[in-house]
């Protein structure tokens, strides 16, 4: 930055938000649920600094919640965010971002991780990386991971707090204007408190043929190598497989494939079948608003969060809409259903996850807008003690001016 400070543009955005939220199932349990109403003040900021060559960004949101039945858990909470960039030539590019939050709200999990209850706890993701373009589509990038879990738990019970150190490199280049290739290699190394340690070995190969402007055919090679540190058992994932995306616009797209896919575990037997993986949008705009949908399945992994589920299958599908009634004031609705089965677990942990919200926007003035929203969530396990449902509506306020504030030049 200090070669482009020179020049540089800063700006200043403060806000502050006011929230009234109603749960019926605050502490997430599957039995005896309790109910609570929870007050938050979040004043925050954000500074920006765009220099020739060069911009950050730092945002900073505290909020405190006050708990009415439950009042042990009132306490200030803490988000931040740092975003960089600089273009060190015409064609290579530097960036970096770091999240962290600390909190006891469950909500700001993804609902897939299991998160129940409210002890504190705090989340860090750090990622910094290199890229360099050396054509239209053509390009190399390098970037490192790092996050960190850590949990406040009670009465001495362990927690398992979890650090990953991840890099990786992803390329793609085109031989002629019909034929290309792209590529991903990740290395991975989790280290737990309980959870045993492992390294991951990731790769994948695409190799690509444009038939015209809308659609792409693909061969693909996808290699996963598990490699734990004590008791568990060692496997690979191969994965070859033929699909293609289709992409009509900006509001229509759909990736297929599908292949044998084959679990080979170093002692036992392999798993072996044939999978088909998608992944599919839809989005109509009309005059007043938009209605989305979709659908896609595949194969991911539960790391650093509060149980660490290991390897899982999982199929969504869900839909958006959202209406101006006027220019002011604005609606929402969405719903959503994922199935996920955590293979690694034993036994076997499968989950059936509904989700519905509703909204409403009205824009008071240039510096204010209220919300009102209203979000569901039953989650149905095999396993019983993570089953929960909860019914969530929150009313908050908003201030923030219209322009950020030109602190220089």
């Amino acid at each position: 930055m200090a070669s482009s400070a020179f020049g540089a543009q800063i700006t200043f955005s403060p806000r502050l938000s006011l929230s009234e939220e109603y749960t019926d199932n605050v502490f997430r349990t599957p039995d005896n649920p309790e109910e609570d109403f929870i007050f938050r003040v979040s004043p925050g900021a954000t500074l920006d600094i765009v220099g020739r060559s060069a911009d950050l960004s730092i945002a900073y949101d505290p909020y405190y919640s006050d708990y009415t039945n439950n009042t042990y858990l009132s306490r200030w909470s803490h988000a931040a965010n740092l975003n960089g960039n600089w273009q060190m030539t015409k064609n290579t590019r530097a960036f970096f971002t770091d999240a962290f939050i600390y909190t006891e709200d469950p909500q700001f999990e993804d609902a897939t991780t299991g998160r129940s209850g409210r002890n504190p706890y705090y989340r860090n993701t750090s990622f910094v990386g290199i890229t360099n373009q050396f054509g239209t589509n053509n390009f190399v990038t390098l970037q490192y991971t790092h996050m960190e879990f850590r949990e406040d738990t009670d009465f001495g019970v362990p927690s398992d707090d979890s650090t990953t150190y991840s890099p990786e490199l992803i390329a793609a280049y085109w031989f002629t204007p019909r034929w290309g290739f792209d590529a991903n290699l990740t290395y991975t190394n989790g280290q737990f408190e309980i959870t045993e340690d492992f390294e991951n070995i990731y790769t994948d190969l695409r190799f690509i043929y444009n038939h015209s402007r809308r659609w792409d055919w693909f061969l693909r090679y996808a290699h996963t190598y598990q490699d734990y540190k004590e008791v568990s058992e060692d496997y690979q994932i191969y994965y070859p497989s033929l699909g293609f995306e289709y992409t009509y616009d900006e509001t229509a797209f759909l990736s297929l494939e599908g292949g044998p896919l084959v679990r080979d575990y170093e002692d036992q037997s392999e798993d072996y079948g044939y999978t088909v993986f998608a992944d599919g949008r839809k989005n109509w705009p009309f005059q007043r608003g938009d209605i989305g949908v979709f659908i896609r399945n595949g194969l991911d992994y539960d790391w650093v969060s509060t149980e660490n589920l290991g390897l899982y299958y999982y199929t969504t599908a869900g839909g958006t809409a959202q209406y101006n009634f006027f220019r002011t004031f604005s609606g929402n609705i969405s719903g959503s259903y994922r199935y996920n089965a955590y293979v690694d677990l034993s036994p076997e942990r499968y989950d059936n996850i509904y989700q519905a919200g509703a909204g409403l926007q009205w824009l008071v003035a240039s510096y204010c807008s209220l919300r009102l929203n209203y979000n569901f969530v039953d989650r149905q396990s095999t396993d019983l003690v993570e089953e929960y449902r909860e019914n969530r509506v929150v009313l908050s306020v908003s201030f923030s001016p219209r322009q950020p504030y030109r602190i220089y030049p």
